[in-house]
């Protein structure tokens, strides 16, 4: 009798822990975008619309993580401000790429809407960064937004780099 309520409370302890850890066994990741150039426009905002992470140890096309598919509106105007476009979790490991689609720009010139034409729409950004068990990772990707205005269509290209802050 004494055996059998060792193995019932060794199974209970297994299930337990097989419900538990999975959750547990993941980080949390903050995406945080900084304008770094000024801009000929009174504002500019961008949609981003999708962010993913790329695991270090697989390649390419696999590894891709989503953090987020929600829309998020960002005014690229706002020079050396830090604005959080992204809080989700990924499992745990070591980064190397952030990857974010942009849909849409739209330029306020002269307190008038117009619409931009976006060079590209999706960015793969170098980032190594490490998930731990229970910690936080921001990202802060700085971007640097070129407007080229040609025959009344605004164009706009951007670059993006990045810096990585653990937080524990």
């Amino acid at each position: 009798m004494r055996a059998k309520q060792v193995v019932a409370v060794a199974v209970l302890l297994l299930i337990a822990f097989l419900l538990v850890f999975p959750p547990l066994a993941a980080g949390s990741v903050r995406v945080s975008l900084s304008p770094s150039s000024g801009l000929p426009v009174e504002h500019l905002y961008v949609t981003i619309t999708e962010i993913s992470a790329h695991r270090a140890d697989t390649n390419a096309p696999s590894g891709w993580s989503q953090v987020t598919n929600e829309s998020t509106q960002v005014d690229l105007t706002m020079v050396d401000s830090t604005q959080t476009i992204a809080l989700g979790s990924l499992s745990l490991g070591q980064y190397d790429t952030i990857r974010l689609r942009v849909t849409n720009a739209t330029a306020i010139v002269n307190n008038t809407s117009k619409e931009v034409r976006l060079v590209s729409t999706v960015f793969t950004v170098p980032a190594s960064f490490f998930i731990g068990f229970g910690a936080q990772t921001t990202v802060t990707l700085k971007v640097a937004s070129n407007v080229q205005d040609s025959s009344g269509v605004m164009n706009l290209e951007l670059t993006f780099t990045s810096a990585v802050n653990p937080t524990p």
